[in-house]
C-alpha cells in the first residue's frame, strides 16, 4: 500500500488541504483503534489500513495489518442473519 500524497487528494479549490493532513488522518485512525469498542468493525479495518499506509513505525504497521486481518477473518465467520 503506497502512501497518498497531498497533491493527489486536494481537488476541491474551495477547501484547501492543510499540509499536515496525513498526520491528522493517522491521529484519527489511532484514536479509532484505541476506542474500538465504540466503532464498527468496518471503520476499524479502514483505520488499520490508514495506519499501515502512513505510520513511520514498522511494528505499528504490522500490528495494524494483523488486526485488520483478524477482524476480516472474524467477520467472515459471523452469521449474517436470517434463520438459524
Amino acid at each position: 500500500m503506497t502512501p497518498i500524497s497531498a497533491a493527489d487528494t486536494c481537488h476541491v479549490a474551495s477547501s484547501p488541504c492543510p499540509a499536515d493532513w496525513p498526520a491528522q488522518r493517522l491521529s484519527e485512525a489511532r484514536s479509532i483503534v484505541a476506542d474500538f469498542v465504540h466503532h464498527p468493525d468496518s471503520l476499524i479495518i479502514l483505520a488499520c489500513h490508514a495506519i499501515a499506509a502512513h505510520s513511520p513505525d514498522p511494528q505499528e504497521r504490522r500490528e495494524a495489518l494483523a488486526l485488520a486481518g483478524l477482524l476480516i477473518a472474524v467477520s467472515n465467520r459471523k452469521p449474517k442473519g436470517g434463520a438459524a
